[in-house]
């Protein structure tokens, strides 16, 4: 055997503290009974936070219980009641007579620093607290036959009890401390233990340790998510606690950051396979349709409930997932319920994503023991809700309708969340099997009611968007507008324009262009930064990169940043000089240079009344992700247009400038657009299809002819989606022709051409009474 030297061995004090008191203060006590004896009111002010057991003599202990009673019956606290009541309770003699009272009486002077009395009598027990609980401690320590774990666990918990509980509470006080602790251990429980079986033991050890029961405590735990409030702000912490007025997207004006979606359909309609289209957007930094996306490489969670591995496997490959490197940007959990909500939790830690998508509510809640008419249903919503805002993060939430089309379960279903879809078949006359709607059916960040046309492909699983559905009373020019503001603003992200500015670049009158940017805006397709007393800046946002707000595309040190001043200034020296070279004009038809726009552009006259000067857009060469764009697909074959009335066309189209009967002052070569002559039984080339079609009926009214695509079916596509092919009637009509309109609200009026693009053929009426605010097709028209 080796011996230890004893300077190796670790020493312990455990020099002893018996020969001092344990902390008190017997002064204090007897003051505090001697005031509460000599004025009976002053019991008031300091039983709901002294107790008994806070007194260090056994003696003022049972003087103050007698006390206490008496106050609970509504009697007073004076020398002859407490003499009385310790007397029938045979504690008279133990206390020390009614001598032991008449002292406490005697040495009082007044009752009125009785609460700092009683604190100090609290603070003293809670030193003697910390010390009993020392030994104890001390003693588990030496006990061998008990686990460590369990050792660990009762000292922590006894600890805890002396150090968070408030060291003077009041009643309420003290019942706010107990909810607290017992909230955060509820929250702990569901929030970090994955297994439901050991989460449901530990729930039961919980309940027994306070005599409660599982069930209060589940409901306690779902009423602290139902109840949840922020303190009273003032206006500046609003501010402050927004952060910003501008709202922020992942997809502007579809996919809000850091909020909840209910994205509800019938089985079959393809709900699942547009989440997964509308993910990959995301990820690709793409667009569908004229939701684009603020930023790519976006992480997506999905937990998937409905689909099989094999199922959703075969799904994504056929969105072209294994491209682009998206995998890893992608995480899936199969066989996930809500009962495994801590699993979520530590998902959104780790894998920090941007979007989550919940593959169905039904499944999530699959072992939930309500149903979906009660309101706790909806549970997992509300703490879903929390996490989104917790972790910045977006919910998507699939649901199924119910037969009349609405949201099925309880309203609470509906709302819990902050933006409600549905995704329904398109059942107007002309609408194919694969025709969808998807409508903004709530929104508490744009529009609400907006309805889309979209087309599902069941041989890729993709989406195509299609266009909005125009609404009652809308105008043609106005969508016009639109599409080449949202153009304008794709090729200068993160530069904020007011209307003024973006009125002079277009050529668009400053109050129609005003009504667009502010429809866009409630749309959320752009954003706007409102400043109290300042023009609204509209911009389209690009995380990825950062542009200060005075960066416009066009500034130079020779072209300064553009204000309404200078833009007036600018022309009135050009009408002076005849035109500058910066902005050209004449007197009857202005005209813009192809250099003057921040984008390649070509010009398009309009009427001499000056209301617009529109601007055709070259169409510049793809890239492969800009062809993709607008739908889901991955293979070319089956691309489709985001909008079936933009001036799409095939690649070998080549630049589409117009054509203009008035001499412009910057020369350029014009090529006149072909529009063709739609009538029945012609045949014509699709864009949105990229083959042949065959028109079978024409609705003028919308704008749209009924066509058969070969090999797909029956479709109604717009106007401008028909180009002219090889077999295609072709129009005579060129600028400056008189015609007569043969349909709508001017029919039988004559008008001259004044403008000839992709989009249409527009007129200026010889009656100056008469505003024509759209365009007209060949068909449409015939010379005089």
């Amino acid at each position: 055997m080796i011996a230890t030297p004893y300077t190796y061995t670790e020493e312990l004090d455990f020099s002893s503290n018996e020969n001092k008191p344990l902390p008190q203060n017997i002064g204090a006590e007897e003051a505090v009974l001697g005031g509460i004896l000599l004025d009976p009111s002053a019991i008031y002010r300091v039983k709901d936070r002294l107790r008994p057991e806070h007194f260090y003599i056994g003696a003022h202990k049972d003087i103050y219980q007698a006390c206490l009673k008496l106050c609970k019956r509504s009697q007073p606290t004076d020398l002859l009641h407490v003499t009385s009541w310790l007397s029938d309770h045979n504690l008279l003699g133990i206390i020390g007579g009614r001598s032991k009272l008449a002292n406490l009486v005697d040495r009082t002077a007044s009752a009125v620093n009785i609460d700092k009395l009683a604190d100090i009598v609290i603070r003293k027990y809670k030193r003697r607290e910390l010390i009993r609980e020392g030994h104890r401690t001390i003693k588990l320590a030496y006990d061998e036959e008990q686990d460590l774990v369990d050792i660990f666990s009762t000292v922590t918990n006894k600890i805890k009890a002396v150090t968070d509980t408030p060291i003077a509470p009041t009643k309420d006080e003290y019942q706010r401390w107990k909810h607290d602790r017992l909230l955060e251990e509820v929250t702990n429980i569901y929030t970090t233990v994955v297994e439901p079986s050991f989460r449901f033991l530990k729930l039961h050890e919980l309940a027994k340790e306070h005599s409660l029961t599982t069930s209060f405590l589940e409901h306690f735990y779902l009423k602290s998510l139902t109840a949840v409030c922020s303190k009273l702000l003032t206006y500046e912490e609003l501010k402050q606690l927004a952060g910003s007025t501008v709202r922020e997207w992942l997809i502007n004006g579809l996919v809000p950051k850091s909020t909840t979606i209910l994205l509800a359909s019938d089985g079959g309609i393809g709900k699942t396979k547009f989440t997964y289209g509308i993910a990959k957007v995301m990820i690709q930094g793409t667009q569908f349709g004229k939701f684009i996306a603020t930023g790519e490489k976006r992480k997506i969670l999905y937990y998937q409930g409905d689909e099989s591995p094999g199922d959703m496997v075969q799904a994504l490959e056929s969105l072209g997932y294994s491209e682009d490197d998206i995998g890893p940007y992608v995480r899936t959990r199969f066989g996930w319920s809500a009962e495994n909500m801590p699993a979520l939790i530590q998902d959104l830690k780790e894998f920090q994503p941007d979007f989550v998508v919940i593959d169905s509510l039904s499944t999530a809640n699959k072992y939930s023991v309500y149903q979906e008419s009660q309101m706790e249903y909806a549970r997992p919503i509300l703490q879903m809700t929390g996490l989104a805002t917790q972790h910045k993060c977006t919910f998507l939430i699939i649901h199924h309708t119910n037969r009349e089309g609405g949201i099925r379960g309880t309203t609470a279903i509906r709302n819990a969340v902050s933006e409600v879809w549905t995704l329904t078949k398109d059942k107007s006359q002309t609408a194919t099997p694969y025709d969808r709607i998807l409508e903004i059916n709530k929104s508490r960040s744009r529009s609400s009611g907006k309805k889309y046309r979209t087309y599902f492909n069941p041989e890729d699983v993709s989406f195509t968007f299609l266009g909005e559905e125009p609404e009652e009373g809308s105008i043609v020019s106005e969508q016009s507008a639109k599409d080449a503001l949202l153009e304008f603003f794709s090729k200068n992200r993160n530069v904020r324009f007011t209307s003024k500015e973006m009125s002079h670049r277009l050529g668009y009158s400053d109050g129609h262009l005003r009504n667009c940017l502010s429809g866009l805006a409630a749309d959320g397709l752009i954003s706007a930064d409102r400043q109290p007393g300042q023009p609204t800046n509209y911009f389209l946002v690009l995380e990825s990169v950062t542009i200060t707000p005075d960066d416009h595309p066009t500034i130079t040190p020779d072209h300064p940043r553009e204000t309404p001043q200078s833009i007036a200034r600018t022309e009135l020296e050009s009408a002076e000089t005849g035109g500058s070279p910066e902005y050209p004009i004449t007197h009857d038809h202005p005209t813009i240079t192809p250099d003057d726009h921040p984008i390649d552009s070509c010009t398009a006259i309009d009427t001499a009344e000056g209301d617009r000067l529109s601007t055709e857009k070259s169409l510049e060469k793809k890239s492969e992700s800009e062809k993709n764009n607008g739908h889901f697909s991955r293979s070319p074959d089956h691309h489709r247009p985001e909008v079936l009335s933009d001036n799409n066309s095939r690649g070998d189209r080549g630049v589409i400038v117009i054509e203009d009967d008035h001499p412009s002052s910057s020369p350029s070569a014009t090529i006149k657009p072909e529009l063709p002559f739609i009538e029945e039984k012609g045949l014509y080339w699709s864009v949105s299809f990229n083959r042949e079609v065959k028109v079978f009926q024409i609705f003028d009214e919308l704008s749209e002819a009924s066509c058969q695509v070969s090999g797909r079916g029956r479709f109604s596509l717009t106007f401008t989606d028909l180009q002219c092919c090889e077999q295609s009637p072709r129009s005579d009509l060129s600028v400056g022709d008189k015609v007569v309109i043969l349909v709508g609200k001017y029919k039988e009026t004559f008008a001259t051409i004044t403008t000839i693009r992709t989009d249409g053929i527009w007129l200026k009426c010889d009656d100056r009474k008469k505003r024509l605010t759209r365009p007209y097709f060949p068909h449409q028209l015939v010379k005089v």
